[in-house]
Formats: C-alpha cells, sequence, structure tokens
C-alpha cells in the first residue's frame, strides 16, 4: 500500500505544480501534502476509502477554509462512502488477478475558500 501512496503523492505533486502551486510533503502523522500559490493554500491528504479518518481530517478545516473529496477525477462535498469503499474493493480484487495497477484512492483536500479548490481540474490529475 505504501508503494501505490507514494506513487499517487508523486501524481499529486506533479498535478499541483502544473497548477501552478508550490508543493512540499509535510511529515506530520497524515503525510499531507502541502500546497501554495499567490492567492492560495491548501492541504490534500490520500483518505481512507472507508472515511474511516474523516473526523480527523475535519477537524483540520479553519473557518476560512472549506473541505472537499476527490475521487476518480470528480469533486464530492462529502466523500461518497459506499463509491469509495467499491471502488476500492473492485479494483483490489482486480489488481489481485494481475489485471490492473489501479488504485482507486480518495484525496481530501482543505483549502482556503479562496482557493475555490472545487474548480480545479482535478480529472486531469494522472
Amino acid at each position: 500500500m505504501a508503494d501505490r501512496n507514494d506513487h499517487l503523492e508523486e501524481d499529486v505533486i506533479a498535478f499541483l505544480t502544473r497548477q501552478g502551486f508550490h508543493t512540499v510533503v509535510a511529515e506530520d502523522t497524515n503525510r499531507s501534502i502541502l500546497a501554495v500559490n499567490n492567492t492560495c493554500r491548501m492541504r490534500v491528504m490520500i483518505a481512507s476509502s472507508d472515511g474511516a479518518d474523516r473526523d480527523m481530517t475535519r477537524s483540520l478545516v479553519a473557518a476560512d477554509e472549506s473541505l472537499i473529496s476527490v475521487h476518480q477525477g470528480k469533486v464530492y462535498q462529502e466523500q461518497p462512502i459506499l463509491l469509495t469503499v467499491s471502488a476500492e474493493k473492485w479494483a483490489r480484487a482486480l489488481r489481485k488477478m494481475g489485471l490492473t495497477d489501479r488504485n482507486e484512492s480518495v484525496l481530501a483536500v482543505v483549502a482556503q475558500r479562496q482557493c475555490d479548490a472545487d474548480r480545479i481540474p482535478w480529472d486531469q490529475l494522472q
């Protein structure tokens, strides 16, 4: 799992860099990616597909920030747990059969409201 998360982390960093952000990986308990540009500051974390870390993630949101979930390039105001759990279980089965190396990760994005994080083209994240 760590290798897939490291690969995803690299993909997120490259994506945010293409979007004009400077990024750094915070060596905190959730290894969040801190991204900043001239007008925006955000934190991107790889969330659990079952939502087990939702409360912890919500506790990181300040008054001037918002929280969104990104799954398969789509933005959600709340993590769609049924969708993310079933997608991860399906992908895990396909990986075990050797049919894919795809990981169905969920990103939790805590961003200042002026960032309009939901308008970032997350569907271009590869």
